[in-house]
């Protein structure tokens, strides 16, 4: 009896013991992607895509997998990427191209300076990006306003065909690129586009590499009587093109400080006198904006604001101050 009675007992404690065995376990509630208020999610095997979190289950979607993917870049390792800059494995920024001009964020680093300390913030926020010498460039900056396949010449004030560049001998339907700053004697804005400009050829070669002034004799070319003005030495433009050569001029001497001085080229009593006798234009703003969207990207800032004329070189001596209105 005793026997039995132990032998019964011990199987009533297997029973037992093997029956909390077949008690079902309970699911672990599983987390793929954690939602985080930044926009970044984490998933499973540490990993980061980026892209909006949501407040309900459809947070833990795989994005990668979905047909209404944002336009823009994409890695083999997150499947949107955001606009804006991004960086490399090594480190090296790649900067996008600048989007729609906004001359508030352009130059919003300039505000309340002047003189020198002004010229210097602009060159430092301006500086062209890709310079080009090329027809093309010329003729998309030149393009006459009321003619998409001819371009407008600076001196003579008039269209010629795109296609009709100078090759041999000067002629009035013929045109070349003239540098206001000259290119023999300042080579480095040579292939920027602020500084030419397209003109038929033979004025411009009787410009040279003149400096600028007011007086001397009138100009023909081609049985084209102008309205531009030569002495042996100095070169009066017409005076739809004074503001254009003033505005260029004072571009060059803030963009290339280390070689040029405004009064290299013309004084600064007229450089101001021509500027302001002579505000951008039409055709000046679609200029500006022209060269900006092009591979250069920068501007002519006394095209956006003229005021700076007067800021950076308005104190020079009394007749610039008359001229501003400096007391």
């Amino acid at each position: 009896m005793k026997r039995s009675f132990i032998f019964s007992g011990v199987a009533l404690v297997s029973l037992l013991v093997s029956g909390c065995n077949l008690m079902p376990t309970p699911k672990k509630k599983s987390s793929s992607v954690i939602p985080n208020p930044s926009g970044i999610t984490t998933d499973s095997t540490g990993g980061s895509s980026l892209g909006p979190t949501t407040s309900d289950d459809s947070s833990s979607e795989d994005i990668s997998s979905s047909s209404d993917v944002p336009p823009g870049p994409s890695s083999s390792s997150s499947s949107i990427v955001p606009p804006g800059p991004s960086s490399s494995s090594s480190g090296t920024s790649i900067v996008p191209p600048p989007g729609p001009f906004d001359p508030e964020t352009y130059y919003k680093a300039c505000e309340g300076l002047s003189g020198t300390q002004l010229a210097s913030t602009l060159k430092s926020i301006n500086e062209p990006k890709v310079k080009a010498y090329t027809w093309e460039r010329d003729e998309d900056a030149d393009e006459a306003l009321d003619d998409s396949k001819s371009v407008f010449c600076i001196y003579t004030r008039h269209n010629i065909p795109k296609t009709n560049h100078v090759s041999s001998g000067y002629s009035w339907d013929k045109w070349n690129k003239e540098h206001i700053w000259p290119q023999g004697d300042w080579p480095t804005s040579k292939t920027d586009t602020h500084n030419y400009f397209a003109c038929e050829g033979e004025i411009n070669n009787q410009r040279s590499s003149k400096s600028f002034a007011e007086g001397g004799t009138r100009i023909t070319v081609h049985g084209h009587q102008t309205d531009c003005y030569q002495t042996s030495s100095t070169f009066e433009p017409c005076d739809d093109a004074k503001g254009e050569v003033a505005r260029s001029l004072m571009y060059g001497a803030i963009m290339y400080p280390n070689d040029r001085d405004l009064t290299d080229m013309i004084s600064y009593e007229l450089a101001i006198k021509w500027h302001l006798e002579h505000p951008s234009t039409e055709r000046d703003i679609r200029r500006n904006n022209v060269v900006y969207e092009s591979d250069q990207k920068n501007r002519n800032p006394f095209v956006d604001h003229p005021e700076y004329a007067c800021k950076i070189w308005g104190t020079k001596n009394s007749t610039t101050k008359n001229l501003c209105g400096i007391n």
